[in-house]
């Protein structure tokens, strides 16, 4: 099988217990796989007995719920218990992979680490150089779920051309942005017509500079009048969504009242970053449209995570710890929850607040 991964697949390595925001002590109930679950079930002691005790199922799927803000299984020095007792091998599937992912198609497969942990942040944002992806074989059994072999490599092909251009540095973040936007759109409606031909043709288009500044130019004039009002009406939508603390929310509040007393847009002053975050949400989401049919939601959650990071950051003048901190808190509070993202993926096609045009604004506001 091949695997495809970004650099920092291979280099991340969990700080344990030197985490500040140990996610063993985040209050989210963690699916557990049943083959874990058997194992403690099993046992005739007192930690198969916790373990079992902690289990709530929900729709056919275990979950060990985490009491006080934290998992039961952690002793008292804030170790997990399970693991000191029966090893890595005998912990959960998520707690072990924990934040890396994966995707299967077939023998190709992808993998790369989650932002919602403070460490995968520093280490991808702090790295100014583009992200460089690799592909190695590995001994593993195909995946046997469905999918259109035809459709994955040309939506690999456009996902590639929308990565190159999300980080060639001769055009700004904002144009870059603009004609992944764009682009997204007119790959969209070519899905729903099952036309590959005219998703690598537009895909194609992006390494074109003049179809590059003709979009731009193009897409200026569908701007509303008062781009701050579209900015204003995103950070309210965000307010109204579900969080586990108190951090985000207090932060998104803070960015609300300092939008509403600007009278011009800002821009950003450390777009790599944001760059990196924009890549990151399309390496990750683009190529599920090869199963769902729906790359424009996708799309369209990437620029509000583009921009409630950087409107957070402009607010407080966050240095670099800061400024990473934050898309550690919008990833773990938004991305990392269902509730929030189906909310956000549905209202891309049902609300105003994310209509193409307000789309554009958000992105001629602040970048």
């Amino acid at each position: 099988m091949k695997l495809f991964y970004p650099e920092i697949f291979d280099k991340f390595v969990c700080t344990g217990s030197q985490c500040s925001d140990n996610c063993c002590m985040t209050d989210w109930d963690i699916e557990i796989d049943e083959d874990t679950y058997g194992f403690y079930k099993k046992l005739d002691n007192d930690i198969g007995r916790k373990f079992v005790n902690s289990v709530t199922e929900d729709e056919g799927v275990k979950y060990l719920v985490h009491c006080d803000g934290k998992c039961p299984m952690l002793n008292k020095k804030g170790l997990c218990s399970v693991q000191l007792a029966y090893g890595e091998e005998n912990i959960s599937d998520i707690c072990r992979e924990h934040p890396r992912f994966y995707e299967w198609f077939g023998d190709y497969k992808e993998a790369g680490v989650g932002l919602a942990c403070e460490e995968a942040v520093r280490m991808y944002l702090s790295d100014d150089e583009p992200v460089r992806f690799f592909t190695k074989e590995i001994d593993e059994e195909p995946d046997d779920l469905e999918f259109d072999p035809q459709l994955l490599e040309t939506m690999l092909f456009a996902r590639t051309a929308f990565i190159d251009l999300l980080q060639n540095r001769e055009y700004s973040l904002h144009d870059r942005l603009v004609n992944v936007l764009s682009a997204s759109a007119e790959i969209q409606y070519a899905l729903d017509e099952e036309d590959t031909e005219e998703i690598k043709a537009i895909a194609q288009e992006l390494s074109h500079p003049e179809i590059i500044a003709e979009r731009v130019e193009s897409l200026k004039k569908a701007l509303p009048e008062k781009p701050l009002e579209n900015a204003e009406n995103m950070l309210s939508y965000l307010e109204r969504l579900d969080f586990i603390g108190d951090i985000l929310p207090q932060q998104i509040k803070d960015a609300s009242r300092f939008v509403k007393k600007l009278s011009a847009p800002l821009k950003a002053q450390t777009s790599g970053e944001y760059e990196k975050l924009a890549v990151y949400f399309v390496y990750r989401y683009f190529l599920k449209a090869v199963r769902d049919f729906d790359l424009m939601s996708k799309i369209k959650a990437m620029i509000v995570f583009v921009f409630a990071a950087e409107v957070i950051n402009l607010s407080r003048e966050q240095d670099a710890h800061a400024r990473f901190e934050t898309v550690k808190e919008l990833c773990k509070e938004i991305e990392y929850s269902g509730d929030n993202m189906d909310r956000i993926y549905d209202d891309s096609y049902l609300s105003d607040i994310f209509s193409d045009t307000s789309m554009l604004a958000l992105l001629e506001w602040t970048l």
